[in-house]
């Protein structure tokens, strides 16, 4: 028995071995995104593939090198544009592409400026770099007014096509900037800490070495028994968290996080600016309160609104 068991394990191994290495790259990558803290960088690190988009069929790509308009994001026509702040790259001003009461933000840019290495996840790389780029000009804007921040790598090829694409978009825009206003995004990850995640259930060759059928039944059941325990006590704190910080939000938005997993919760929350001290002071009683049953909450911000501005196709 102990044979086969040992030949199951060699031929597993390979398989074994590539899954490991794969979430050991998720995790670099997860990591590298938070000690960036920007939602934008985290979504670059994610594999968010940079191209050149138009809301046309004649869409570039980055590899033909021409120089195009970098689009950051859609604001209200009458904004200030953010005079603080450099755009993408260094030889371009920051600008805007008026029509009718909405403005896209843009700069000049040649789209062999925005080549990066995908397998470059350095807090210093290439993509970190414009991704940190990015995001400043979105921050900036934010603070004269809402704005809806577009997708990390979105480039136009004219004035005319930045045109089109506030029109296509315009009805979509002028919803939500209206619905955003002057809140901000908030992130409140809900995580297990490693040593209080729960016993595998599965049962190992180890497992009953040396112990009786009847002990290792036994075993077993109290294995089961604390797992599903550690699960209702996670599922509750999960439960407790939206019900305790539902009412100094505008609006929520789960993200992720699955049961029986290190990260059971992951939701972005619209916050106004008079409910952010009470925000984070529920959050912080509910992080003591959870501590013991060994959870955490992680709170991050404050972003402008990226997990919100997702525009619907339509005309304007």
């Amino acid at each position: 028995m102990s044979d086969e068991l040992d030949r199951i394990a060699r031929d597993a191994a390979p398989e074994v071995l590539a899954a490991a290495l794969d979430r050991a790259r998720g995790q670099a990558v997860e990591r590298l995104a938070e000690l960036l803290t920007d939602a934008i960088v985290a979504q670059a690190l994610a594999g968010v593939p940079v191209t050149a988009r138009a809301p046309e069929p004649r869409n570039r790509t980055i590899d033909e090198a021409q120089e195009a308009l970098y689009a950051y994001g859609i604001t209200w026509s009458d904004r200030p544009l953010p005079d603080e702040v450099a755009a993408l790259t260094d030889d371009a001003p920051l600008s805007r592409v008026a029509s009718g009461d909405l403005a896209l933000l843009v700069s000049r840019v040649h789209t062999d400026e925005l080549r990066i290495d995908e397998d470059d996840l350095s807090e210093s790389g290439r993509l970190a770099t414009l991704a940190r780029g990015h995001d400043a000009v979105v921050r900036a804007a934010a603070g004269s007014g809402p704005v809806l921040p577009l997708r990390f790598g979105t480039v136009v090829p004219d004035e005319a096509a930045a045109r089109r694409l506030l029109a296509e978009h315009g009805d979509s825009a002028r919803t939500h900037l209206r619905r955003i206003g002057n809140t901000r995004e908030w992130g409140v990850k809900l995580v297990r800490r490693l040593e209080a995640e729960p016993a595998a259930v599965g049962s190992r060759p180890g497992d009953r070495t040396g112990v009786s059928g009847t002990e290792y039944l036994t075993r077993r059941r109290r294995v089961l028994e604390r797992h599903d325990a550690a699960e209702a006590v996670a599922e509750k704190a999960a439960d407790l968290l939206q019900e305790t910080l539902r009412p100094h939000v505008a609006e929520a938005l789960r993200r992720g996080g699955a049961p029986g997993s290190s990260l059971l919760l992951d939701l972005a929350f619209l916050v106004s600016p008079d409910s952010e001290a009470d925000f984070l002071a529920a959050a912080g009683e509910l992080r003591e309160r959870l501590a013991p049953d060994g959870l955490e909450l992680e709170v991050s911000g404050p972003w402008p609104p990226y997990s919100f501005a997702a525009l619907d196709d339509g005309h304007a």
